[in-house]
């Protein structure tokens, strides 16, 4: 996912980078900052994952497999944000922050790339690492066997779920964007091309949120639950993205007139 520089969130929830978050200096130039969520998506990917390593390893042995899964998972969200600021660099536009949060991460650019072909380039490169990643973590896990190899055979997985979930076609998912960059190729207009995927994004978000809340009703359990918080921020996302849009129209017709 990206982001748009101060002041206009591009379709962030306006709490990520609210506060000044954990430095963890530089990558390729790029500032990288923890924000404080990631501490909580941290503890919920290690809740969620403890049981992947039995009976290999139980007990406090199963946590400590599960928050090196956690943090290892974090790095390939990073190497995924990596490759959307790369890309975006190369067709002019710099990104000034990567802030990995609850969710996932984000790549802070400094601006819109102005062609839609630079605009899909930038949306997959990040889906396109993630994939590349995926292959090699699974080449690796059948060299290892017992943890080590689950390990590896885990971060694949979770690679293929991050290039997945990004490549639907709801704004601002990196699918939403390429399909955007696509509406906005056909009928010249970048501002409806965004209201079309933001209205897909939405939809997306209702389903996450309906989808998780009846299963947590019908299995009597709280484990579909951030899938209910997940479609609540795409929500959030999409509706905060096709504002910004409409704000940069108005200024962009008042430069024109003045």
């Amino acid at each position: 996912m990206t982001r748009r520089g101060p002041g206009n969130p591009r379709g962030v929830p306006r709490w990520i980078g609210l506060t000044p978050g954990i430095g963890l200096g530089r990558v390729l130039g790029i500032p990288v900052r923890l924000d404080l969520s990631w501490f909580a998506g941290l503890a919920v990917v290690v809740a969620l994952s403890r049981e992947l390593w039995a009976p290999a390893a139980t007990g406090v042995a199963a946590v400590l497999w599960s928050g090196l899964f956690a943090v290892a998972f974090f790095g390939c969200v990073l190497a995924h944000e990596l490759a959307h600021a790369v890309v975006a660099r190369a067709v002019g536009v710099p990104t000034t922050e990567i802030r990995l949060f609850v969710f996932g991460g984000v790549a802070r650019i400094a601006g819109e790339p102005a062609d839609p072909g630079d605009e899909a380039l930038v949306a997959m490169a990040g889906p396109l690492a993630s994939v590349t990643m995926a292959g090699l973590l699974d080449l690796a896990s059948w060299r290892l066997t017992g943890p080590p190899g689950d390990l590896l055979a885990w971060l694949f997985v979770g690679n293929l779920v991050v290039a997945g979930f990004n490549l639907l076609p709801g704004f601002p998912l990196d699918g939403g964007r390429v399909a955007r960059a696509l509406v906005w190729r056909l009928t010249g207009r970048r501002l409806l091309a965004t209201r079309v995927t933001a209205a897909a994004g939405r939809a997306l978000a209702a389903v996450l949120v309906l989808g998780g809340a009846g299963a947590s009703l019908w299995q009597q359990t709280a484990r579909w639950l951030p899938q209910v918080v997940l479609g609540l921020f795409l929500w959030q996302a999409a509706t905060q993205g096709e504002r910004s849009a409409v704000r940069q129209e108005l200024l962009a017709g008042r430069a024109e007139r003045g």
